[in-house]
């Protein structure tokens, strides 16, 4: 592997993390022999704050960058074992993506990204072949096959999905242009379907949100309709062990009716973990909701918590919902705040840092700043981290296609993705790491702690959306740290060329003294004692 030979001479514990990074691109082996392979995506300590993600029994950093639409794809569209063999090379191992709702959308993604239309799929079979028009009450057997072939490859290369189930924004209607992609095209649009059970979802634009209100409605057929579709997600993937589920993503700004909704989400989530339980007695499923445009809580605030009984309080108050999906502007208070509060894993999704601005692969002079929103968030213990793959609207659409193009090469992130895997996997007590230590002294910027009785970990770095700020040497000092008194090893750490220096230091009623070295931008800091990289 000749990247991380070339990075042989920065490393001062080489053997130690390269074991680490070769244990987690070995995995398809491991799972491919059975010995892991029954207990894929779980938590640890759930219902309490210190709850976690584990992949095959060990804590798991899922991080990267992938196309949301792979899904809605063939591979003439959207290589996605190029992108995935990428990723496994460079220590990414993260996919967000959504079901698609619409054929429309279907077809307009193929064109836009070099596909055929002769190659597209439909999750639903068509009355007639090329007619557009859907039964809804049949499934089309060749979709479903190429969805569980594409999870089972990204499964293969240790790949997390974060599995987006029903697309919100596919009842946007903010333009004609929208409109005719997403509900124009939508399999429940009654423009699309044979199904009577649809009929008044039509007529009135506003009528489409009637989807929601199936349950308090009393649309029973609809409904079976709809749970047919989310029993069908189950069946094809719950034996992975590397999928957790969304039930729908924005799914604030496009839908009325709280009331009603609410009905429908709560019996939606039923659905979906009675199929589990009768599919999966022994594991568990891991389920969420994006609340990140409901009402309860300001979209920039940093701080707090949403407002008691809100819609976002609701959702993240649900016993059936696992996690804290969160679509939105993430504030590093916000992830502590509300992980301690809700006991439940934050989910911060689309990487938009507490800028609000939305970091993408896609362009190369974003480096750094990917680079940062993912460290920061990493140490303040959030684990299923997101980067945008394609570009924003109003910048310059390159290279080739938004969406289907060579990562290799592209964006200098990917050497870095490879140092912020390094560091994870030399972490040993993540599991006891807690909010615990602040600094004193530090530079300008962003500087998080984590620590538990054995080990301590720092990040220091520049303010968000500022980059090439150089900090000279300077004397670091930790208070309120959870780490026994004693001597330790500190490691500083370069995210973007690895360690550079080590140093004893003494440990005494939660207090540390370091030296930290001249960095540009973010350094990170590993405390602990040297038996513990052993271990």
């Amino acid at each position: 592997m000749p990247l991380l030979n070339s990075a042989a001479s920065r490393y001062c514990l080489l053997p130690v993390v390269v074991i680490g990074f070769v244990a987690v691109l070995s995995l398809a082996a491991m799972l491919s022999s059975g010995a892991l392979a029954n207990q894929g995506l779980a938590l640890a300590k759930v219902g309490t704050e210190q709850v976690y993600f584990t992949y095959n029994g060990k804590p798991l950093l899922s991080f990267g960058t992938f196309s949301d639409f792979v899904f809605y794809a063939a591979e003439d569209a959207y290589d996605y074992r190029q992108w995935a063999d990428w990723a496994a090379k460079y220590g990414m191992n993260h996919a967000r993506a959504y079901l698609p709702g619409s054929w429309t959308h279907i077809e307009a993604f193929a064109q836009e990204n070099g596909g055929s239309l002769d190659n597209v799929l439909f999750p639903y079979l068509e009355t007639s072949p090329g007619s557009r028009e859907f039964d809804l009450t049949r499934f089309n057997p060749a979709y479903w096959q190429r969805f569980r072939e594409q999870c089972q490859y990204l499964a293969s290369k240790g790949i997390i999905i974060d599995l987006l189930i029903l697309n919100g924004w596919q009842f946007a209607s903010y333009s004609d242009e929208v409109r005719a992609l997403n509900w124009g095209g939508h399999f429940f649009n009654p423009d699309n379907n044979s199904n009577a059970f649809t009929d008044h979802l039509g007529d009135n634009l506003k009528n489409r949100f009637k989807f929601y209100h199936s349950v308090a409605d009393g649309e029973t057929e609809l409904f079976n309709a709809q749970k047919a579709y989310f029993e069908k997600i189950i069946e094809v993937t719950h034996d992975l062990g590397n999928i957790y589920y969304e039930l729908v993503h924005e799914i604030g700004p496009n839908s009325a009716n709280w009331a009603k909704t609410s009905q429908w989400i709560e019996a939606m989530a039923k659905v979906v973990r009675d199929r589990w339980t009768e599919l999966e007695p022994d594991r568990q499923i891991i389920l969420g909701i994006d609340a990140g445009h409901l009402r309860g809580f300001p979209f920039s605030q940093a701080g707090g918590l949403p407002a008691p009984d809100s819609e976002i309080d609701w959702v993240f108050t649900r016993p059936y919902f696992d996690i804290l999906v969160w679509g939105n502007v993430h504030h590093v208070a916000n992830v502590r705040e509300w992980r301690r509060h809700y006991k439940k894993p934050y989910i911060p999704q689309e990487s938009f840092d507490d800028i609000a601005q939305k970091w993408s692969y896609r362009h190369p002079e974003q480096r750094v700043h990917i680079r940062k929103y993912l460290w920061k968030l990493m140490t303040v213990k959030a684990q299923q981290l997101d980067v945008y793959m394609k570009a924003r609207k109003d910048v310059e659409d390159q290279p080739g296609y938004p969406h289907n193009y060579d990562p290799n090469g592209w964006n200098p992130f990917a050497d870095d993705a490879l140092m912020l895997r390094h560091f994870w996997n030399s972490l040993r007590d993540y599991p006891n790491l807690d909010f615990k230590g602040h600094v004193v002294n530090a530079p300008v910027g962003h500087h998080l702690v984590l620590s538990s009785s054995k080990e301590a970990i720092a990040y220091l770095s520049s303010p968000t959306g500022i980059e090439g700020m150089a900090y000279s040497p300077g004397r670091l000092r930790l208070q309120g740290l959870a780490l026994a008194d004693g001597q330790y090893t500190a490691r500083f750490f370069d995210p973007e060329q690895g360690t550079v220096t080590t140093e004893a230091v003494s440990v005494v009623k939660g207090q540390a003294r370091l030296n930290y070295p001249p960095f540009a931008d973010d350094m990170a800091v590993h405390l602990y004692r040297r038996f513990m990289l052993l271990d």
